[in-house]
């Protein structure tokens, strides 16, 4: 027994410190532990940031819960740029990783570093300048702008570094360094929590800025964390190689990266301005339903992200073993990693059905806003069990290069079946609150579904990157 603890204690010990470096070989099970260990963790603590996050903003007032949900609506929309380039280079990375290539490996990682910084400062000057008809347009109103002072402005101006810090973690995950994202994302995460309450409340002769102060913690946190990322990478990353060769700037590799990660930021960009829409549909319903679908969205991220560690895992696995020659270890990675989120998830859905009044009065004292969002999340509870293989396959689709596939999946689920059932039922058959969250909850099992069915095809298999 005394043995047996000694030898999960030093797995564990492996996998927070990253100590492993080949996972094409032994067991499956071990593998698929070191890498989502640290993945979980990140995204526990990410999970934990989501929550006391919503807490500092649920403090200042029912206007700023509401222009905070508009803010992140907005930015979850460009997130599907660093997101598509981290899927671009995880799998390419992963793939070379598995085949041996690390000089290959370290070339492709320089591309994409260049290619972020470049979109990215872009794309936050874009929506700096045109942030008040945008945020407009998506709901907000003039008292929120002036309860909310240069959140806003402060949001966007993180951008950039959120989207390095996205592309970076996805870099090392492409290596199989999960511990290093782990180590990044807490960073962030722990310093956002400090300043934010430095902010927020103020202390002694710092003012108390109320939301403002959100987002200047937000803004500060990133461009730490980064730091820390390009520290590492430069100086303490082994796994892949970086020299003068890896400098220079390849247009073959940029044009692969582009033409997967536009296919990764369409894929992305589809939930993500489905969200957005969803928001516009539900503010139609009134401030209260509002409120109260952004509330239960905040739970259902913080219970749920965890689980996108297990996922991570599983797509780490696929795109290492393919480029090893083993399709076959990629797929039982795949179905192991499927079960033990299936499982995870179910419980975690039975937990929020039974303490979803308890959770949601952590956030509001309105009645009408707190019944709302229990409606939703007794709802989407359902939705729970079907996550976890969605999850899974669809990084792992994504790992293996059918990027493409993922994308047109999510395009029938959000844009098809989600948003015009949820209009229909809710606005058009009056059905209000209730026929938003039928919509959402039948549209994510239609997914589980036609993930499923895809990844039994095998087509996966004899994807070349």
């Amino acid at each position: 027994m005394l043995l047996k603890l000694r030898s999960y204690a030093n797995l564990f010990k492996i996998a927070l410190l990253g100590n492993e470096k080949n996972f094409t070989t032994g067991s499956v099970n071990r593998a698929t532990f070191l890498l989502a260990l640290p993945s979980m963790l990140e995204l526990v603590m990410e999970s934990l940031f989501v929550m006391v996050n919503l807490l500092f903003v649920s403090s200042i007032g029912n206007q700023a819960i509401t222009l905070a949900g508009i803010t992140n609506s907005v930015i979850l929309i460009l997130y599907s740029i660093p997101t598509g380039l981290s899927i671009a280079a995880t799998a390419i990375i992963s793939r070379r990783i598995g085949e041996k290539k690390p000089e290959e490996a370290g070339l492709v990682a320089i591309q994409v570093i260049a290619l972020t910084i470049l979109i990215s400062g872009m794309f936050s000057l874009l929506i700096i300048g045109f942030e008040k008809p945008i945020l407009t347009i998506a709901g907000a109103n003039t008292a929120m702008f002036q309860a909310g002072g240069s959140y806003t402005t402060l949001m966007f101006c993180s951008l950039i570094f959120m989207f390095i810090r996205t592309l970076m973690n996805g870099i090392f995950r492409g290596t199989g360094n999960a511990a290093m994202s782990m180590r990044s994302l807490t960073i962030s995460n722990l310093l956002n929590v400090i300043f934010c309450g430095l902010f927020v409340f103020g202390l002694g002769a710092i003012p108390a800025l109320g939301l403002t102060g959100i987002g200047l913690a937000a803004l500060i946190a990133n461009v730490l964390s980064v730091g820390y990322q390009f520290w590492y990478f430069a100086f303490r990353e082994k796994r892949i190689s970086i020299g003068r060769q890896q400098l220079k700037l390849s247009i073959t590799i940029m044009s692969k990266l582009v033409t997967l990660a536009f296919a990764g930021i369409v894929q992305y960009l589809v939930p993500s301005l489905s969200r957005f829409l969803m928001v516009v549909i539900v503010a139609r319903l009134g401030e209260s339903v509002l409120a109260g679908y952004i509330i239960a969205n905040r739970v259902i991220m913080f219970t749920v992200l965890p689980a996108w560690g297990i996922a991570n895992a599983a797509g780490i696995l696929t795109g290492q073993n393919l480029g090893a020659g083993q399709p076959d270890r990629a797929e039982e990675s795949v179905w192991k990693a499927g079960l033990f989120n299936f499982l995870f998830l179910g419980f975690t859905g039975f937990v929020v059905l039974f303490f979803c009044k308890l959770i949601v009065g952590w956030f509001t004292n309105d009645a009408v806003i707190a019944g709302y969002s229990v409606q939703y999340l007794q709802f989407m509870v359902i939705a729970y069990f079907f996550f976890g293989y969605t999850m899974v396959i669809a990084k792992s689709l994504n790992a293996s290069g059918k990027v493409n596939t993922v994308t047109l999946l999510y395009i029938i689920m959000f844009l098809i079946i989600q948003l015009p059932l949820a209009y229909l039922l809710a606005i058009v058959l009056n059905w209000g609150a209730t026929g938003i969250f039928v919509g959402i909850a039948f549209s994510e099992i239609v997914l589980t579904i036609g993930c499923i069915f895809v990844f039994k095809t095998g087509k996966w298999k004899l994807s070349k990157l």
